[in-house]
């Protein structure tokens, strides 16, 4: 199998998840249903959300100007792959699985329990496409044995048990990482609306979610709190409800000042990670010293959401879930890893 089949089969399973989504059954597509019932943050919306963004870079024409640019050997390759799977939000280790997969290598992947419904229909459709990828796909949620190297993400708890565990092997190993937004207090509307979409989507359990705001001391949250409700109805959603009314319990008894949309508490804090309901704000009188500070702690950080590009690499407003096939989480090029490991 060469590189050009490959990349064919990725765009068919592309073509396959905009199917889905328009209605149209897919052999051994589990439902939305199932997918929800097994893992309730996984709601329709979301799935739905995340199939049609995949839809949109498994394109045949983007996917061969994306391996163009690598030394890609065309033929497949004996190297094995693991890779340690998130769960947080759906399909979030498809990327890590593409990647490998347009290499050639041999994979073996260990599926988040979060994520083994969606995941495991995924891969068994990739795999059905070509008889040549029997036996070089495998998944699994028990313990990874005979590969030759790992690409881990999890938790910074988890991370540290991966540094042990995988310590002799060649590796990319991922830890928490979040996203922020800086605003100037000028934003219009639609700005403030698109930015509602990275702090909701996925219900914030994404690193690309973002999680802490950057404000010009004197803020008007108001425009922010009218923007902030076309996302009123998560409140309906039982297991995000739990959480925010825990949060609102826990402000109250501890009497710690916050802004509350009725669906989102905000409070001040530094921390970067905020829980479910609760989104981070810290005030500025300097926005050049909140760049300096951010470019202190980069490798915490996932995205950084800013118009007018006052910040290097930053993202407009209702990107942060939009990512590209080119968007390498922790900006570790998972393409040059895998062609590098195929030369040794």
């Amino acid at each position: 199998m060469n590189i050009k089949e490959r990349i064919e089969i990725l765009a068919s399973f592309g073509n396959d998840l905009a199917q889905i989504c328009n209605g149209t059954e897919i052999d051994g597509f589990p439902g939305f249903e199932k997918i929800k019932a097994y893992n309730p943050w996984f709601t329709e919306d979301n799935v739905k959300f995340c199939l049609q963004n995949w839809n949109s870079q498994l394109k045949r024409e983007e996917l061969e100007k994306f391996c163009a640019a690598y030394p890609i050997d065309n033929n497949l390759s004996d190297i094995c792959v693991a890779i340690v799977m998130a769960g947080n939000i759906p399909m979030v280790g498809f990327h890590d699985f593409a990647c490998a997969f347009l290499c050639g290598v041999k994979i073996k992947a260990k599926l988040s329990s979060k994520d083994n419904v969606l995941m495991k229909w995924a891969i068994d459709r990739i795999t059905a496409m070509s008889p040549e990828l029997s036996g070089r796909i495998e998944y699994t949620e028990e313990r990874l044995s005979d590969f030759d190297a790992v690409i881990a993400t999890g938790s910074d708890n988890t991370n540290r048990y991966f540094e042990y565990y995988f310590g002799k092997y060649d590796k990319i190993l991922r830890h928490n990482r979040n996203s922020v937004a800086i605003l100037t207090g000028d934003e219009t509307k639609e700005e403030l609306t698109a930015l509602a979409d990275d702090v909701f989507m996925y219900f914030g359990l994404g690193c690309r979610s973002v999680s802490k705001i950057y404000l010009p001391r004197g803020y008007d949250f108001n425009p922010m709190g009218e923007a902030f409700q076309k996302y009123a109805d998560i409140i309906n959603h039982n297991k995000y409800n739990n959480n925010y009314s825990y949060q609102y319990a826990v402000m109250g008894m501890n009497k710690i000042e916050h802004v509350n949309f009725g669906h989102l508490l905000l409070t001040e804090k530094k921390d970067m990670n905020s829980p479910i309901g609760v989104l981070h704000f810290e005030y500025y009188d300097s926005i050049d010293k909140v760049v300096n500070e951010l470019e202190m702690q980069s490798d915490r950080i996932q995205c950084i959401v800013a118009k007018n590009k006052i910040f290097k690499n930053c993202i407009g407003f209702g990107e942060t879930q939009k990512p590209n096939i080119y968007n390498f989480a922790d900006n570790i090029d998972t393409i040059k890893f895998i062609t590098g490991l195929c030369k040794k």
